[in-house]
């Protein structure tokens, strides 16, 4: 009898242990996320006289960079300059008074990879998940879509000129300009109780 404890014990964990899906089961399926490489490079340019402001105006001239630091006493002539170059070229930066004057260009890049599209079988299925490249090519799709990569990682928020649009949008749908009206009436017919007049 002690015997077959012994062996129903092992059977039952073995039967426990098959009921759960396992926690690696349940990757990324179908998401744009899963398809998006974040990285980030820094780049510090030492403030020291006129042609180190030309090498920070080159280097954002040639990849302007996501954000920046400028480390550099306000008096200082070489820190106005570059300050100008900052403005110029519109990029955020933020200001901290220090001796030592260097200025830090922050690079955050997000690029979309292509998935693996292809059917994969997956004949061994004990929990009859979907397939490893489930929604690959919807996810593709969705992250090409957006130009900005960055929107998936850190999105913006609406803006002030986000509202004016939408309000300007509504206010050309309730008072066409006379270039959208044809011959005094309406554009569309049946928009007259649309207050298109």
């Amino acid at each position: 009898m002690d015997m077959k404890k012994v062996f129903a014990i092992p059977m039952f964990l073995l039967v426990a242990a098959c009921s759960q899906v396992p926690q690696e089961a349940y990757f990324n399926r179908g998401s744009p996320e899963s398809l998006l490489d974040a990285s980030s490079e820094v780049v510090n340019i030492a403030l020291t006289g006129q042609d180190s402001v030309a090498e920070l105006a080159d280097w954002i001239n040639q990849d302007q960079p996501s954000r920046a630091e400028l480390v550099c006493l306000e008096s200082d002539p070489v820190c106005k300059k570059a300050r100008a170059v900052f403005d110029q070229f519109g990029v955020q930066v933020q200001y901290t008074a220090a001796a030592d004057s260097s200025a830090t260009l922050i690079y955050e890049r997000v690029l979309a990879r292509d998935c693996e599209n292809r059917f994969i079988d997956n004949s061994i299925n004990p929990y009859n998940l979907n397939y490893p490249t489930f929604g690959c090519s919807v996810a593709a799709n969705m992250v090409q879509m957006v130009s900005d990569k960055r929107q998936f990682t850190s999105p913006a928020l609406l803006d002030y000129h986000d509202g004016e649009k939408a309000v300007q949008a509504y206010g050309k749908y309730m008072n066409p300009p006379p270039s959208m009206m044809e011959d005094g009436g309406p554009l569309v017919k049946g928009s007259e109780g649309l207050g298109l007049k």
